[in-house]
């Protein structure tokens, strides 16, 4: 399919690279459909293969997907400002990629600096997978981390590894004390579940949540493996944000969900916000019902994201 290429009129040669990566990312990856690039949350450029017609010359502006693409990628990008603001009390750094996972689809925004984003979308994956482990999902999502990896090296300045993705097959496994006892938080609902999910080896907290009450919270942040990851923060500080933020992720993401369905399709299943030291992870259960999971090791995003997903789907009821 032919690219769409659009630049705002700001933009001069200081972007030629970054546009050029970004066009070669979108080719590259057959499962992108959309790539934007923001400073400061304004839009600089963007490519997509959505195959939509240029708009009639006396069409009223703001009417076309792109448009309405570049309004949601400006709305995204102060979301994540603010929530990189919101994270940065529990000490695991910046907010680096954040993951907006719809029934139809999944938008994606990876900072390369703090005031620089890259956003992409995959459209049209309804019923044809997993929400973790999705290969279309997965393949833009690695796309996009990849990009904003690729636009940091052309700052002379390293990898942040989004996702997880460059230390995934080489986690060596941790050290970790066997008999140790996960802390309970919060005791009610599916315990058993959220206990046999957690783990020092990469799912580090789990919370069950329902119309804003957090029933079970279980969390093994106590554990000796894990010491070198508090050296800024206690665990009980750690553990009392993490009490206070599952309860607002609903409403959070209710407010994201409203606007990004209009574009993308469909309830937000999952979000995951992926910080400098892990990541927090949102699954829906069902209305009002979700589960929050959490790593602080960047190398085990991946796996702590599969154990989520694999709990969501026990605790998810069959039928309508």
């Amino acid at each position: 399919m032919e690219l769409h290429e659009e630049q705002a009129e700001h933009v001069g040669p200081e972007f030629d690279l970054a546009r050029l990566s970004c066009r070669a990312a979108i080719e590259q990856s057959p499962a992108l459909h959309y790539l934007a690039h923001y400073s400061s949350g304004v839009f600089d450029f963007g490519v997509d293969a959505l195959g939509d017609p240029a708009p009639e010359p006396d069409a009223l502006p703001g009417g076309t997907r792109r448009e309405e693409l570049k309004r949601l990628g400006r709305h995204l990008t102060f979301q994540v400002a603010t929530l990189d603001r919101t994270l940065q009390e529990v000490r695991t750094g910046r907010l680096i990629r954040t993951v907006l996972h719809t029934e139809e689809g999944a938008l994606f925004c990876d900072s390369v600096v703090p005031t620089e984003h890259v956003v992409g979308l995959v459209l049209d994956h309804a019923g044809t997978g997993p929400l973790f482990g999705h290969p279309a999902v997965d393949e833009a999502d690695r796309a996009v981390a990849e990009l904003a990896t690729r636009l940091r090296a052309q700052l002379s300045l390293g990898s942040l590894n989004p996702g997880g993705w460059e230390s995934a097959e080489a986690v060596a496994p941790l050290s970790v004390d066997e008999e140790a006892q996960p802390h309970v938080t919060a005791g009610d609902g599916p315990l058993a579940a959220c206990l046999h999910a957690v783990r020092a080896q990469d799912l580090h907290l789990v919370a069950h949540v329902v119309d804003g009450e957090v029933l079970a919270m279980v969390d093994c942040l106590g554990d000796p493996s894990l010491a070198p990851f508090f050296k800024q923060i206690t665990v009980d500080a750690r553990r009392r944000f993490y009490h206070g933020f599952v309860q607002e992720l609903g409403a959070l993401t209710t407010k994201l969900n409203r606007a990004v369905s209009p574009v993308v399709g469909g309830l937000m299943e999952r979000l995951v916000l992926d910080v400098e030291m892990g990541a927090i992870y949102y699954y829906r259960i069902r209305a009002g019902e979700y589960l929050v999971g959490v790593t602080i090791d960047q190398a085990r995003v991946r796996a702590a994201d599969d154990r989520m997903s694999a709990l969501a789907v026990e605790l998810t009821p069959i039928g309508p």
